[in-house]
């Protein structure tokens, strides 16, 4: 067990000098971020006890330092900070799973559609074509890292991978352009309840939208993942995750899911958790919805409530004669 010296050493060989605070338990540093915007300024909070974190002057924050370590020190820093700090409490909700699976490898010849635009492949164009008409942008193709292959089974088929923390790829979804193609998704070999889709762009500390699959992410706000598939186990590193930093929810299920999010939403409420529910509309999904249309049913979504909650299920039960 890591010890209040240990961890207030690890700080200063990465931070430089510290401050402690007079309650013994809160320290300062120099912010690695903004550097805080001037010479011995130690304006970057951290709480030794629960690693909650904050800047005074940029407004950087976090649960623990170890995204800001990965985007502002480096990714072996912030690896080294988790796996003496983090693993003891990651185990109480058994975040860390077993590296034990085969590594996740993008389809062979797999190209960024970013670098083709003006690619004359018909198969490739055919890609673009379809992205186009499915609304999504350049700005789309270089964020979610879109691509293609011209070879083999995953050929005419638009590729979504997926990146973890530390930047490595553990997924990937690729759906067919056309409407005859016998399997309308091919998913890599992977434990999805072990998976956080995109998981390098997520900031825990702000509200997290979350909808069923990762052509759905291409309407959303950008701190968005996907539950791949329309349920949330307990037992999954999602679900973990967000219950240990009580990030608040926004759910984006499909139409047909309400039971579902009804579900879900009860289930993290009751573990402090605050969400809110989007209702669709007329649209099936978030990906049937344009971005415009995404953020206007988002403005509208409401704070679930127990009271929600019972009005939902009380709408499904269906009325007539007992006779």
């Amino acid at each position: 067990m890591e010890t209040f010296t240990s961890k207030i050493e690890f700080i200063k060989s990465i931070l430089g000098d510290i401050e402690i605070a007079r309650d013994g338990v809160n320290i300062a540093a120099t912010c690695p971020a903004c550097g805080s915007k001037g010479a011995n300024k130690k304006k970057f909070s951290i709480n030794i006890e629960t690693w909650n974190c904050h800047c005074w002057v940029c407004g950087i924050k976090g649960k623990d330092p170890s995204n800001i370590l990965f985007k502002h020190v480096s990714s072996s820093v912030s690896k080294q900070f988790k796996n003496r700090f983090l693993i003891s409490r990651a185990r109480d909700f058994e975040l860390i799973s077993e590296d034990n699976a085969d590594p996740v490898v993008l389809p062979d010849g797999f190209i960024p559609l970013c670098l083709k635009l003006h690619s004359k492949d018909p198969d490739i164009r055919s890609c673009l074509d379809y992205m186009k008409n499915r609304g999504v942008s350049q700005k789309d193709l270089w964020y979610f890292k879109i691509g293609s292959t011209t070879r083999g089974k995953f050929r005419r088929r638009v590729i979504i991978p997926s990146f973890d923390l530390e930047g490595n790829l553990n997924f990937f979804s690729a759906r067919a352009i056309d409407d005859n193609s016998y399997r309308k998704y091919i998913n890599s070999n992977a434990k999805k309840s072990d998976i956080i889709f995109n998981e390098i762009n997520i900031d825990w500390s702000r509200e997290l939208t979350l909808v069923e699959g990762p052509f759905d992410l291409l309407k959303c706000n950008q701190n968005a993942t996907c539950l791949l598939g329309s349920t949330l186990n307990k037992n999954s590193y999602l679900f973990k995750r967000i219950v240990s930093n009580k990030t608040p929810i926004l759910l984006s299920l499909d139409a047909d899911a309400k039971s579902k999010s009804t579900k879900i939403a009860d289930m993290l409420m009751a573990y402090s958790c605050a969400v809110r529910v989007m209702n669709l509309e007329n649209f099936h999904d978030v990906g049937e919805m344009s971005k415009f249309d995404f953020k206007r049913l988002k403005d509208k979504s409401t704070v679930w409530s127990r009271e929600g909650s019972l009005m939902e299920k009380i709408s499904t039960i269906h009325t007539g004669s007992l006779f």
